[in-house]
C-alpha cells in the first residue's frame, strides 16, 4: 500500500520541487491526498463494532455517486479529526480532508427510509458481542436506565420544536425533551434507544400561529419509519418508555434491573414493565404519597416520613432510614424512607425485589448516575442536540451518530483501559495527527526518491524505499521519536 502511494504522489512531488523549500523538512506542506480516510487506518476504528456487516445492510441506499457507507463512515469519525459539524468539514480549506459537499451528507440523514433506531442497535449488537470478550467486571449487575435531558435549539422554524421546562432553572426555552434508554453491562454505559418530545401542547406548543406556519413541515409517508419517529412527539414519554423496554427484551438482552428517578416512577408504569418480563425487577425514587398497610394499620408515606420511631442505621453510606414491604394499588413492593445525617431531606426509595437490602438498593440505584455522566459527555465532546437543521429526520440521524461516536469511544476506552472518555477522546484525535503525519513523512519519502532518480541513474526505487521505510524510526523524523510535536494547519 505504502509503494503504491509514493508510485501515485511520486507526479505530484516532481511539480513541487522548484516551488517548495525542503530546508525545513517538520515545515513541509505537501499538497497530496489524504489517503486516511479511505485507508486500513480508519476502517480499523470503525471495524471494531463491525462496520463492515453493518453497512452491508443499508447498501441498497446508495446505487450512484457517493456510497452510503462513505459518507456514514466521515460522519462518524468527525470528531476524531477535529471537526463539529458538517458544515465545519465542508467549508475546510484543507481539501485533502474532504471533497463531497454538504448536500450529499444531509441527502443520507434525511432519507426516510433508514431506519435509525435499527442502525443503533446494529452497533450496539456488536459492541455486546466483543464485550464479551473482555474480563468480567467484579459486578455483574445489569442494569436499563430511562431518563431525558434537554436539547435547547436556537431556531424556531425547526420542525417539531417547542417550547420545553426545564426543572433545574425552572424556565421555559425552545427545543426537544430527549428521553434515553441505556445500558449498564457492569462497567460501561450504553446507550441503545432514544425518542424526542415536545411539550406545551394546550399552549400550541408555546409557538405563535406566525411561528408554527413558518416552521418546517416536511412530507412523508405514513408507513416509514421517518413517520412513526415524527409522530412519537406527541406521544406520552412514558408510553416510549415501555415500548423501548419492550424492543430490549425482544433482542434478548439481559436486564436485571431498571433504573429511573422520580418522574418516571408509577405504580401503572411499573406494571406493564413487569408484565413484559417478570424477572426484571425495578429501582425508582418514588415521589407519590400513596398509602400501604403497616402492622395491620394503612398509613400514607407522608405519616411515616414524620413517625418519631428510631430508624436504622447505614454506616457505609451514613444514612438512616425505615424499611417496609407492602403492596401499592395490588403490586408487592419494598419501600425505603431514608435520609443522609439526622438532619438530612427525606426521600422514598421504591423496588419490586423485596428481598433486597437497604445497601444493595443503594448500590445498584447509584448506577443510574451512569446516564447522567452521558450526557455530559455526549453533549461536550460529540455535540449532541447541536443539531440545527430544520428536518426532524436529520435531528433523528444526528443523534444516532453522535450515540455510535460515543459507542466507538467507549469500546477503545474498554480496550484501553483510560480513565476517562475525554482522555481517550483526545487521544484518539492525536492518533489521527499523528497518522496524518506519517504520510506526510511519505510525502518527503518520495521527495528523497525523486532526488535519488536524479543522482544514479541505476537506482532500484522499490529496494530503497523499502529501506528507508523500514528504517525510517532511526532517522528520528516518526513522531515522538525525538520529541517533535506536529501543528495542525490552521
Amino acid at each position: 500500500m505504502v509503494l503504491l502511494y509514493l508510485r501515485v504522489t511520486k507526479n505530484k512531488v516532481q511539480n513541487m520541487l522548484h516551488h517548495e523549500d525542503i530546508t525545513k523538512i517538520q515545515e513541509l506542506k505537501v499538497k497530496f491526498k489524504n489517503v486516511w480516510l479511505s485507508s486500513e487506518y480508519l476502517q480499523a476504528h470503525l471495524n471494531i463494532l463491525g462496520f463492515d456487516k453493518v453497512r452491508s445492510k443499508f447498501n441498497w441506499l446508495k446505487k450512484s455517486g457517493y456510497s452510503f457507507d462513505s459518507l456514514i463512515s466521515m460522519l462518524l469519525v468527525l470528531p476524531l479529526i477535529g471537526f463539529k459539524t458538517i458544515h465545519a468539514l465542508t467549508t475546510t480549506k484543507d481539501n485533502e480532508l474532504d471533497t463531497t459537499g454538504k448536500d450529499s451528507y444531509y441527502r443520507v440523514l434525511a432519507n426516510q427510509k433508514i431506519k435509525w433506531r435499527d442502525f443503533l442497535f446494529y452497533f450496539v449488537k456488536q459492541y455486546l458481542i466483543k464485550d464479551e470478550l473482555f474480563t468480567p467486571p467484579v459486578d455483574t449487575t445489569k442494569c436499563m436506565i430511562f431518563d431525558d435531558t434537554d436539547l435547547s435549539k436556537t431556531g424556531k422554524k425547526i420542525e417539531g420544536i417547542s417550547k420545553i421546562y426545564n426543572h433545574v432553572s425552572k424556565s421555559y426555552y425552545f427545543g426537544f425533551k430527549l428521553l434515553l434508554s441505556g445500558y449498564w453491562n457492569g462497567s460501561v454505559f450504553i446507550p441503545v434507544d432514544f425518542s424526542l418530545h415536545r411539550e406545551c401542547k394546550k399552549l400550541k406548543y408555546g409557538l405563535t400561529d406566525k411561528q408554527r406556519k413558518a416552521q418546517k413541515k416536511t412530507p412523508r409517508c405514513d408507513k416509514t419509519s421517518a413517520a412513526k419517529r415524527y409522530k412519537e412527539l406527541n406521544k406520552k414519554k412514558t408510553d416510549l418508555l415501555v415500548q423501548m423496554f419492550s424492543r430490549v427484551v425482544k433482542r434478548r438482552i439481559q436486564v436485571d434491573y431498571i433504573l429511573m428517578d422520580s418522574w418516571f416512577t408509577g405504580v401503572g408504569l411499573l406494571k406493564k414493565l413487569r408484565s413484559i418480563c417478570s424477572s426484571t425487577h425495578i429501582i425508582g425514587m418514588y415521589k407519590y404519597n400513596s398509602k400501604i398497610e403497616v402492622d395491620g394499620k394503612v398509613k400514607s408515606l407522608t405519616q411515616l416520613k414524620r413517625q418519631k420511631t428510631k430508624p436504622k442505621r447505614c454506616r457505609r453510606f451514613n444514612y438512616y432510614y425505615y424499611h417496609y414491604v407492602s403492596e401499592i394499588d395490588g403490586l408487592k413492593v419494598s419501600i425505603f424512607i431514608s435520609k443522609r445525617g439526622k438532619n438530612g431531606k427525606c426521600h422514598t426509595l421504591l423496588t419490586t425485589d423485596t428481598k433486597m437490602n437497604f445497601v444493595k438498593v443503594i448500590e445498584v440505584y447509584s448506577i443510574r448516575w451512569t446516564i447522567e455522566v452521558f450526557f455530559k459527555e455526549a453533549k461536550q465532546l460529540f455535540g449532541l442536540g447541536k443539531c440545527q437543521s430544520t428536518n426532524f429526520d436529520v435531528q433523528i440521524a444526528q443523534i444516532t451518530i453522535t450515540m455510535i461516536q460515543y459507542l466507538l469511544t467507549s469500546i477503545r476506552f474498554k480496550m484501553e483501559a483510560y480513565e476517562t472518555i475525554g482522555g481517550l477522546f483526545e487521544d484518539l484525535k492525536q492518533d489521527y495527527i499523528e497518522n496524518k503525519l506519517n504520510i506526510r513523512i511519505l510525502a518527503v519519502v518520495a521527495l528523497i526518491i525523486t532526488f535519488l532518480e536524479k543522482i544514479i541513474d541505476s537506482i532500484d526505487i522499490e529496494s530503497v524505499t523499502q529501506n528507508i521505510i523500514a528504517n525510517i524510526e532511526k532517522f528520528g523524523v516518526i513522531l515522538n521519536s525525538h520529541g517533535f510535536k506536529y501543528q495542525p494547519d490552521t
